[in-house]
């Protein structure tokens, strides 16, 4: 049997000839929308992005392309015109995760977790002999002027 909606397998139970998957979609109010033109993102009246594939809304649209649609995001980015550094969230996703992170102190494990791979003033066979500091390019610069 298939999923009356998506066309997919139903292996396991199914729940008035719907898949689980989109069970749950139209249980919460989920709705089809329509297919947004290739190279843009649309968003749905609750702020979510909508799937050029079956027209879905999604707050993470990635996870809903690789178990849906058999895709990686990259693919999806590029099968439909899109830049690969195009936000495939809702727009307050990445506020509010980033929030999370801070709360968690995130940004003090990374800090911690990167000491070890910091290069330090005159440490140059961490760098292959790059000088990357602008104060030592600025340094550099002042002795050949002498």
């Amino acid at each position: 049997m298939n999923c009356s909606q998506c066309g997919k397998p139903i292996l396991n139970r199914h729940y008035g000839g719907l898949c689980q998957g989109c069970y749950k979609y139209f249980k919460n109010g989920g709705k089809i929308h329509d297919i947004p033109a290739a190279g843009t993102i649309a968003y749905d009246d609750q702020g979510k992005i909508i799937c050029h594939i079956c027209g879905k809304s999604f707050v993470r649209l990635g996870s809903h392309i690789k178990e849906s649609h058999g895709l990686t995001i990259a693919e999806y980015k590029e099968r439909f015109g899109l830049c690969h550094g195009t936000r495939t969230t809702e727009k307050s996703y990445s506020n509010i995760m980033s929030r999370h992170a801070k709360n968690n102190g995130m940004d003090q494990q990374l800090l911690e977790a990167g000491k070890a791979t910091r290069i330090k003033k005159g440490d140059t066979h961490m760098r292959k002999g790059k000088e990357v500091r602008l104060q030592e390019r600025i340094d550099k610069r002042k002795r050949k002027d002498k």
